[in-house]
């Protein structure tokens, strides 16, 4: 439970930055994936930094996938890693899908709040019939939108991801 406060600490430092500076700086979450290890080991032993590696790639790999797809930075995949490492990876698979559904809810909401908010909206419900109806993946590389691209500081659905998870976490006692 104590890793999880210490992620906590990370995490706000990390929504600091990225609010004022759009960037998640290197030497927080290299010495964030870097302590957790420690602390886990050094608590637990040999156990413990299984269980915080654990964490660390299963923070790590659904990041980079996403990283990939160009849906968050590089700072946030190597964020989740060393979340992971702090918290294990149960918690950070949960606090990713927390954080995952915190976006969608701000994008939605920015994007009604935007004059093109509904035809952004239909052109995306066109896509997905298309793409349902289709089979066809070539309709998500014909987007005309996407040189516009909606775009927020992820970390504004992280923190409160992380936080419904750890409200969660504590009210079912693990």
């Amino acid at each position: 439970m104590l890793g999880i406060w210490f992620a906590a600490v990370m995490l706000a430092v990390a929504f600091v930055t990225d609010i004022t500076k759009q960037k998640i700086p290197n030497w927080l979450t290299v010495t964030g994936a870097i302590s957790g290890l420690i602390f886990h080991l050094a608590t637990t032993g040999w156990n413990g930094l299984a269980f915080s590696a654990a964490g660390l790639a299963c923070g790590f790999a659904p990041m980079l996938a996403l990283y990939v797809l160009r849906a968050v930075g590089a700072g946030d995949v190597k964020l989740f890693a060393a979340l992971g490492a702090f918290t294990g990876a149960v918690f950070s698979l949960y606090a990713m899908a927390a954080s995952l559904i915190c976006a969608g809810l701000i994008a939605l909401l920015v994007l009604l709040w935007r004059s093109d908010g509904v035809q952004r909206l239909t052109h995306a419900g066109f896509l997905l019939i298309q793409l349902a109806a289709f089979r066809k993946l070539s309709v998500l590389k014909s987007n005309p939108a996407s040189d516009g691209r909606l775009r927020f500081p992820f970390m504004w659905a992280v923190l409160p991801g992380v936080m419904i998870t750890i409200i969660q976490w504590e009210a079912l006692g693990v």
